[in-house]
């Protein structure tokens, strides 16, 4: 077990060489100027800042010495750094660049407890969820406003967020096998995060799937020509069939395997005749309309075999769909919804999005919902940063190269100055992702309805 090091106070004396010494009083010190760049798009885009029009401050404003919007920003930038825990902001506060991005100045940050109440006792409820709600919705609309394309891809996908204690509405869930909370998610196929809901343990994948998108279906559906939806097995229910219909929207859906699907394609089973190649599998795609017992009308099946490299039988899979592609492009478009669960890893492992260790139900809600915010804010700096080098980057990278930066912070003839030092390597990034973020023309806007047409299909 790691010791605590000595006080902070306490300077440090590197054996190999005992005339240098370590400390940690640099106050007017930053280690995260890429806070300024979080509350440049922030602002630029103007998502964070309604938040206080949508929250009823209940304190004596004699003794408030910081702001809602103040907190707000504070904890979704703190996420967005990588300090997901609320203890982080005792040592935080105190950071002249973070200060400076949350517009306190001269004046230290909000401290844990405080940032803990703003979780409990204003995120937490209706009114601060839908706050919430509400800021996502404004990054998903910097993100989309100007992508110009004629159509909009969303994959919903579910996860597990494994609890370990006594929190609210944690249960225990037979398909993960694990006590959990059981997260929803709504991507755009290009990684923007459109929605994020925490939901008991112990529901279904698909519990709740269609209040959690007719949101968004009815804000977006008329930006693009085509509205696609994406998703896997768990999603294969007939009332998302009917809803996706009745929208015009078109679905991609995989369907389980069962008896008569198996039935229907058994002829196809057989190895395809001649030798096999030597590298590579050997693929057949068909197909073919099948109802199912609980619905309405048969619909759109195509199934696609796949014969592994040295392998006598073949993998096998169906997808539900009201397209009217080709079976081949129906089967590419399925298989890009994987990268779904890629932005829900990215989303754990580097944000800590399963990090909902509060008690009540409605603050770890608050918890997923700040942590969706800050992978936007981070996607949206990704995507500068793509309009500059043309390259993607992972969001790890980004915290890492453009977050994570060093600098002396000074006030001096009324001007606040940040010192990055000059030795930074990756300073040409830094000046070039600030540029396009305060002279972008990236204007998020809603565009004029365009009428659907029959290729939307």
């Amino acid at each position: 077990m790691l010791g605590d090091g000595g006080s902070q106070k306490e300077a440090l004396r590197p054996d190999f060489n005992r005339s240098i010494l370590v400390d940690f009083q640099g106050a007017k010190i930053s280690s995260d100027t890429g806070f300024l760049l979080l509350r440049e798009m922030d602002e630029r885009f103007d998502i964070i800042g309604p938040m206080s029009d949508c929250l009823e401050d209940r304190r004596s404003s004699v003794h408030t010495k910081h702001s809602l919007i103040q907190m707000n920003r504070q904890r979704v930038y703190q996420i967005a750094a990588g300090y997901e825990d609320c203890n982080d902001a005792d040592y935080l506060r105190i950071d002249p660049a973070l200060r400076l991005a949350i517009g306190k100045g001269h004046k230290m940050g909000a401290s844990q407890s405080m940032l803990s109440r703003l979780e409990n006792e204003v995120l937490g409820n209706e009114a601060g969820l839908k706050a919430l709600d509400g800021a996502l919705q404004r990054s998903t609309d910097a993100l989309l406003g100007k992508q110009g394309k004629r159509r909009l891809i969303v994959d919903v996908d579910s996860t597990k967020d494994p609890a370990h204690g006594s929190q609210e509405n944690v249960a225990y869930n037979g398909h993960f096998g694990v006590s959990c909370f059981h997260p929803l998610f709504a991507f755009t196929s290009d990684g923007a995060c459109l929605g994020a809901k925490l939901r008991p343990g112990n529901v279904h994948s698909a519990d709740g799937t269609l209040p959690f998108i007719h949101p968004i279906v009815e804000r977006y559906r008329s930006w693009f020509e085509l509205f696609w939806l994406r998703g896997d097995a768990a999603f294969s229910n007939p009332d998302i069939y009917e809803y996706c219909e009745k929208k015009r929207i078109t679905y991609f859906i995989r369907l389980p395997e069962n008896q008569n699907l198996k039935r229907l394609v058994d002829p196809h089973l057989a190895r395809p005749v001649g030798r096999p190649p030597k590298w590579g599998p050997q693929v057949k795609v068909l197909d073919f309309h099948y109802r199912a017992k609980s619905w309405t009308r048969p619909r759109r099946v195509v199934c696609k075999l796949e014969w592994p490299q040295g392998e006598m039988f073949p993998e096998v899979g169906f997808i539900v769909t009201n397209s009217r592609l080709h079976r081949t492009k129906v089967v590419k478009v399925y298989n890009g919804r994987g990268d779904a669960r890629n932005r829900i890893k990215e989303g754990k492992n580097t944000l800590r999005w399963d990090k909902t260790s509060c008690h009540r139900f409605g603050a770890n809600q608050a918890r997923l919902k700040m942590g969706a915010l800050a992978y936007n804010l981070l996607h949206m700096l990704r995507r500068f940063y793509v309009m500059g080098e043309g390259v993607r980057r992972s969001i790890e990278w980004l915290i890492k190269r453009l977050i994570k930066i060093g600098a002396r912070v000074s006030y001096h003839a009324k001007k606040w100055h940040i010192h990055v030092a000059s030795a930074f390597p990756l300073a040409h990034y830094y000046r070039a992702v600030f540029g396009l973020i305060s002279s972008s023309s990236w204007v998020p806007h809603i565009p004029a309805h365009v009428p659907v047409s029959r290729r939307a299909r």
